[in-house]
């Protein structure tokens, strides 16, 4: 009986093993939102033509540098010294991609690491920049103006480097516990001065309402008095004797004599009863 040997099988799996494996080494896959350029390093070298998304077949000796062409957000923490010579620290985000018609150049020129070669560097400099023009009181109230001033700072910066800028966010503004005890306080004296403020506006409404309220008794005591007095000068001028003479000749309840010649040209008055 002969014995069979496991020599060329054993050869087989190895041949198929090494073909697989030769083959899977020679693919990439582009996805969607890529773009990527083959590298022939013995033949024609870098292609300027960027590839489709797809599967790409290339032989082992050839590779494929693959870029990612969407927008991608990184964050910067930065510290900042402001005008008024107070540290602060400036949490940044920018967004950013490769232009994709400049691929083969930000290739040749600077690499896939374009962002920590290139980018980020200006980035933290534009803010430290632009942010040391402005007191520290002031950022959080003006973060619209700063994050547009570091966006065009940074645009004119990177103007050749073959990238674009969405857009530039200032996400955070930290102050040391010192600088918050300090805003706390001047807060607080500010609470306290638009307190003692309302209250001094209260005060003098109060008194004015009282001086209008004193204003209008003191008017209507004046009036009733000047009443009284014209009241009383127009008694007193109507109390003729004539008009005295008058009403004691027209009182029905006294029986009375009347005798020509009196004081003042008045009848002498004499009860009938002698009293």
């Amino acid at each position: 009986m002969k014995r069979r040997s496991i020599f060329p099988n054993s050869f087989q799996f190895l041949s198929l093993l090494g073909v697989s494996l030769f083959f899977t080494s020679c693919i990439s896959i582009i996805s969607p939102g890529e773009v990527g350029l083959m590298w022939r390093p013995y033949s024609s070298g870098l292609s300027q033509k960027p590839l489709e998304s797809r599967v790409q077949t290339y032989m082992p000796w050839n590779s494929v540098y693959v870029y990612s062409v969407q927008w991608m957000s990184h964050q910067e923490k930065v510290e900042v010294l402001t005008r008024d010579d107070l540290t602060i620290t400036v949490s940044a985000a920018i967004i950013i991609r490769p232009v994709q018609n400049e691929i083969y150049e930000l290739e040749m020129e600077i690499g896939r690491d374009y962002y920590e070669k290139v980018v980020k560097p200006q980035f933290r400099t534009a803010i430290r920049n632009i942010l040391s023009a402005y007191n520290m009181v002031s950022i959080s109230k003006e973060t619209p103006n700063v994050s547009a001033q570091i966006k065009k700072s940074l645009a004119e910066k990177l103007k050749d480097k073959h990238v674009e800028i969405d857009d530039v966010i200032i996400d955070d503004v930290e102050y040391s516990p010192s600088i918050l005890k300090a805003i706390e306080s001047k807060l607080t004296k500010q609470q306290e001065q638009e307190q003692m403020k309302f209250e001094i506006n209260i005060a003098k409404r109060d008194a004015e309402i009282q001086q209008i309220t004193a204003d209008g008794k003191s008017k209507a005591v004046l009036i009733e008095a000047e009443a009284q007095a014209k009241a009383q000068r127009m008694i007193s001028e109507s109390l003729t004797p004539r008009y005295i003479q008058l009403k004691a000749m027209e009182n029905p309840n006294n029986k009375l004599i009347f005798v020509p010649n009196g004081k003042d040209g008045l009848p002498i008055i004499v009860n009938t009863d002698g009293k």
